[in-house]
């Protein structure tokens, strides 16, 4: 079951955050081509799922415009404000032609995401055990994401989503001043949450 828990307008979009998810994903299939083993099955196993964190997950350090150098920490947003941070999770479907496609949107959407305002920090990370991806982004604000969502790279990865990625991907976002609530580990929660309330 593919999980969304996103504002309007953008709700109704089944796609959304598609490029978020593709970007996570981009981590896992350059290894699917080198061993035809670590392919996922054509259905994801039940515990692999967005609302379960992979005992094996193995994410790259935070890194963006808003991530301190010195330190490696996300920046805290300026008083009185709150960053927008979204969560991504999802397994491509298996074979060569999803990894021809997936190449296609995958460098539209780096080059937008290098350059797009508002994109402060952003997670990769990847689990073998399920050929899982997810993805943390922390965004100056709510209106700077949907800027990101309505770009043409998004619009085309989300037009492309259902064809690439396993049906039970999961997407959402929150607004926090918590850097405890800018991790991974929280969009699992988070999506965990969303997932028993659509049960």
């Amino acid at each position: 079951m593919t999980t969304r828990t996103l504002n309007e307008p953008l709700a109704s979009s089944s796609r959304a955050f598609a490029a978020a998810v593709l970007a996570a994903l981009g981590v896992i299939l350059p290894g699917c081509a080198d061993d035809a083993s670590a392919t996922p099955p054509d259905a994801p196993p039940a515990e692999c799922t967005g609302g379960v964190l992979e005992a094996d997950l193995q994410a790259e350090p935070l890194s963006g415009p808003g991530v301190d150098p010195a330190t490696g920490k996300l920046r805290p947003p300026p008083e009185g404000s709150s960053y927008t941070v979204s969560a991504t999770y999802g397994i491509p479907r298996p074979g060569d032609a999803v990894r021809e496609k997936y190449v296609q949107y995958f460098g539209a959407i780096q080059a937008q995401l290098a350059s797009q305002p508002g994109l402060l920090a952003l997670q990769l990370g990847q689990a073998s055990s399920c050929g899982s991806g997810r993805t943390l982004a922390v965004w100056s604000s709510t209106e700077a994401m949907y800027e990101f969502v309505t770009s043409d790279a998004h619009v085309a990865a989300m037009d492309a989503v259902n064809e690439l990625v396993q049906p039970n991907y999961a997407v959402t976002h929150w607004e926090t001043t918590s850097a405890d609530e800018m991790t991974l580990e929280e969009g699992v929660r988070r999506i965990q949450a969303s997932e028993a309330r659509t049960r």
